[in-house]
């Protein structure tokens, strides 16, 4: 299943990659070959590590793309895991893999769904870790050729460390396909909507949304939360059986307008949609659905 809604995926900032890329090869669909030499090294060792640990949990590269001119690399891997709700709602497990050149010795994963009608992403609990030590990365030393032998293969530990955390995303992709049929059969009113995308964007308000005429609650709406009440029905996939002013509707309403409107560009949406405080904003929007149940 394709997880990206445009020619080039995630609006152009990424590239679909062969899972017989190598290393190096990767470093150039990321279009990362270009940095500092003393950048090469480092960026080579993670998708060394990236490949070999999606591997060990029988999973597949799909793409490949930085951010912040290369500070953030990042990998997306299916799992081949996903459901489908109620009017052909497609929805997969996605592992997404990243490294900033601060810290390119850990590696950090996280669990998406990706939702194919409009391509929302959405961080899902999950008991597995979230940070990894890159073991093929090399140390400087004192002497030529200044850096440290090369490891080849991925030791048994992390390999067995790679199978159960991969198992375990797929325990949670499993888990939530429960949670968001029970979202699809939850149906809400539009007082309920308006109030949810408050909580969500605005969770400092206190008024009363009851007590206020529609041109009142649109005025004290921020620009996000006005967003967000618009993606519940233009947002593509809204009129869906499945989300069709339901409370999945609104979570995915909340994640099309997060990742595909709020934010100054292309780049930023995305590190803050991933990485950044938006990624808090979309499981705060997950918490509050539920709760809706």
């Amino acid at each position: 299943m394709k997880t990206w809604t445009h020619e080039k995926p995630w609006h152009g900032l990424g590239e679909e990659i062969d899972a017989n890329l190598t290393p190096h090869e990767m470093l150039i669909k990321a279009e990362l070959d270009y940095q500092r030499p003393y950048l090469s090294p480092a960026n080579h060792e993670m998708f060394q590590f990236i490949k070999a640990f999606i591997a060990a949990g029988d999973a597949q590269l799909q793409t490949v793309g930085s951010l912040d001119k290369g500070r953030i690399i990042w990998v997306l891997a299916g799992m081949n895991e996903q459901f489908t709700l109620p009017g052909e709602d497609p929805v997969a497990g996605c592992l997404l893999f990243a490294s900033r050149n601060e810290r390119r010795d850990w590696v950090q994963m996280q669990v998406l769904a990706v939702r194919e009608v409009g391509g929302n992403t959405l961080q899902i609990p999950c008991k597995a870790k979230t940070t990894f030590k890159n073991i093929f990365r090399r140390k400087f030393v004192s002497t030529p050729p200044f850096l440290s032998p090369a490891s080849t293969e991925m030791e048994a530990e992390m390999i067995q460390k790679a199978k159960e955390n991969i198992g375990l995303a797929r325990e949670a992709m499993a888990a939530f396909a429960s949670d968001a049929q029970r979202l699809a059969n939850k149906t809400v009113e539009e007082a309920t909507a308006y109030r949810y995308m408050f909580d969500v964007f605005q969770p400092d308000a206190i008024q009363d949304l009851s007590t206020m005429g529609q041109k009142e609650v649109e005025e004290f709406a921020e620009k996000k939360t006005r967003m967000a009440v618009a993606a519940i029905k233009e947002a593509p996939g809204q009129d869906l059986e499945s989300a069709r002013m339901t409370a999945w509707g609104l979570l995915n309403a909340v994640t099309y307008a997060v990742d595909h409107h709020i934010g100054n560009n292309r780049d930023s949406r995305l590190r803050l949609a991933w990485f950044g405080g938006n990624a808090e904003i979309k499981r705060r929007a997950l918490q509050l659905a539920l709760k809706l149940l």
